[in-house]
């Protein structure tokens, strides 16, 4: 116990919250992606100290694994919804589709090798899933590990198995997104207008008229709920959808629901004991000004009050998630307006120092030389780095794309387990 009280991080009481997150793609890139890196940091500490924010130096955290300790302390969440206690070494993002949840899995596995935690991997090795769309199983799916992961954030379909899997004071959250502008977000992505016809292409209403759930294997219905653990079949049944929102708020700390991004950060941030510098970001898969306009575009839908009526519809479980959940968490933002909007401020203040520091222009994928920073999905662009950036390991992970990102996760996984044998 001495050694714990000596090496540890203190981490305070916070509240759990759901939360909006603000995450427009509308918004310019230069001025909603900002960052710096850690030598900046120490060569610039007097502009750090004008954002009350120099990052404090790191203990190392011990893990489960490698000591058989639960080094930080246990933190009793106080959610408008859910007051169990959690550990914040113990994390699980549940990662929706198109829901800022790449950018969002990105800040979780970076802030979780900085403390030397354990990750929840897929038992084969040419996925990054584990094994969607079928429901999470740790026999068919997991990876085996000597005890028990610290940290699951894959894609995946929620199950019994998946909180059997993690440790039961693990502290849950996901993000959700405004159901038109997701299902438009998936349809350009994933170049939905050939889900009908291999040599036609359809337009987004066609396909929602089509009465498909699912084009190939990826899922149109209601896909936020799905990945939540809903059965398709009932996905327009009020009571399912009731028990669906029940589950959510009995088993999740937290909620994002991608509309105030950098609000809810702050939020995240002080809920789990982290700093400002732990959730700097580099948007993922953001869209860039094209020379001329994608196909798949012109296949969209106006945004007006019958469309939307149309697409709602179709998506009735994740619109009941989306306002549920939104609901409970403008209070929330209400009650800490003053003090999240000036951390906001820090918080883009950073963001601007890592941005100019680590970014030199912004290219479509097609353009990028260095395949760790091409994005996929039609029409995103990546990062172009600084020379500086190339060779600062900050700069890296804050704009490697997913799978690169994920096999650099497998290689720290095996180090770390090998250094503890």
């Amino acid at each position: 116990m001495k050694c714990m009280k000596c090496c540890g991080v203190f981490i305070p009481l916070m509240m759990a919250v759901v939360c909006i997150v603000i995450y427009s793609e509308r918004e310019s890139i230069g001025s909603h992606f900002q960052g710096s890196n850690r030598i900046f940091y120490i060569l610039n500490l007097e502009e750090l100290k004008k954002a009350k924010d120099v990052a404090t130096p790191q203990v190392p955290i011990r893990n489960s694994l490698t000591t058989g300790l639960s080094f930080s302390k246990m933190l009793k969440g106080k959610s408008v919804f859910n007051p169990r206690p959690y550990n914040s070494s113990h994390i699980v993002y549940l990662k929706v589709h198109k829901a800022a949840s790449s950018t969002v899995q990105n800040i979780v596995m970076r802030a979780s090798m900085k403390r030397n935690l354990t990750f929840a991997l897929p038992a084969r090795n040419n996925t990054h899933q584990f094994g969607w769309p079928a429901k999470f199983s740790r026999f068919k799916h997991l990876k085996k590990l000597p005890s028990k992961p610290d940290v699951l954030c894959l894609h995946t379909v929620l199950s019994d198995s998946l909180i059997k899997t993690m440790p039961q004071d693990s502290f849950y959250f996901t993000s959700l997104r405004d159901p038109f502008t997701q299902i438009r977000s998936m349809f350009e992505y994933y170049n939905l207008s050939k889900c009908l016809y291999p040599k036609h292409s359809a337009t987004l209403l066609e396909v929602i008229g089509s009465g498909r759930n699912a084009c190939e294997i990826l899922i149109i219905k209601s896909p936020q709920a799905f990945d939540l653990g809903i059965n398709l079949q009932n996905a327009d049944n009020d009571n399912v959808i009731a028990d669906l929102i029940h589950h959510v708020e009995k088993q999740f700390h937290f909620v994002i629901i991608v509309e105030y991004f950098n609000e809810c950060l702050i939020l995240l941030r002080d809920m789990l004991g982290w700093t400002t510098q732990d959730i700097l970001y580099f948007k993922s898969n953001f869209k860039g000004k094209r020379k001329q306009p994608a196909t798949n575009l012109t296949l969209l839908p106006e945004d007006n009050e019958k469309t939307r009526a149309i697409i709602y519809k179709f998506l009735k479980a994740d619109l009941a998630l989306y306002k549920h959940f939104k609901s409970k968490l403008e209070q929330t933002i209400a009650s800490k307006k003053d003090y999240i909007n000036a951390e906001v401020v820090k918080l883009k203040h950073l963001q601007k120092i890592w941005m100019a520091d680590c970014v030199k222009d912004f290219l479509p994928a097609n353009e990028l030389p260095d395949k760790r920073f091409q994005p996929y999905g039609a029409g995103s662009y990546g990062y172009l780095l600084t020379e500086k950036g190339f060779d600062n390991s900050t700069c890296v992970s804050l704009s490697i794309t997913e799978l690169p990102h994920f096999q650099e996760l497998n290689k720290y996984q095996n180090k770390l387990l090998n250094i503890s044998t």
